[in-house]
């Protein structure tokens, strides 16, 4: 072989070498020496390793992890804008519309006589019955309003 190989081999060995053994020795009168024999008196091993890029990259911390452009976060604020608070808003509608059919439809039923005893029962028993159905609306319509207001919070909180 010729001189240049047995440099090349020897500079290719060493990079292939993942550590290297540095003794630290301190001497009797108290200074610190480093060498690569052992030491002779007190003294430690220091391992070297070489400063190489992406042999041990570093891993970044999960909290440190950003999403990305179509995270979860974005998917959120997606189906909010495009279905959530749009559906919560016509749910909304629709109950409010149900309720004033409901009412509309008890009201069609009041035109007995009132000067009829069963007529003024009838009546009643319909009043009783439309604030039944009153009652029952506000209260359906009151929480699909709450339901709409915390999923337009959320939005407003992802913007």
């Amino acid at each position: 072989m010729t001189p240049i190989r047995y440099a090349a081999c020897a500079v290719a060995l060493g990079f292939l070498a993942p550590a290297w053994a540095i003794n630290k020795c301190t001497g009797a009168d108290g200074k610190v020496s480093f060498q690569d024999a052992p030491c002779t008196g007190q003294g430690e091993k220091i391992d070297v390793r070489p400063a190489i890029e992406g042999v041990n990259p570093a891993q970044p911390s999960p909290s440190a992890v950003q999403e990305g452009v179509f995270g979860e976060s974005w998917q959120r604020k997606n189906f909010l804008q495009t279905q959530g608070v749009p559906q919560a808003r016509a749910a909304v509608a629709r109950s409010q519309q149900e309720c004033e059919e409901q009412q509309r439809l008890l009201a069609q039923q009041r035109p007995l006589p009132r000067h009829l005893a069963s007529g003024s029962q009838f009546a009643q028993g319909l009043q009783v019955e439309a604030q039944k159905v009153k009652a029952a609306c506000d209260a359906r319509t009151e929480d699909l309003r709450g339901q709409l207001q915390a999923l337009e919070k959320e939005l407003s909180g992802l913007q």
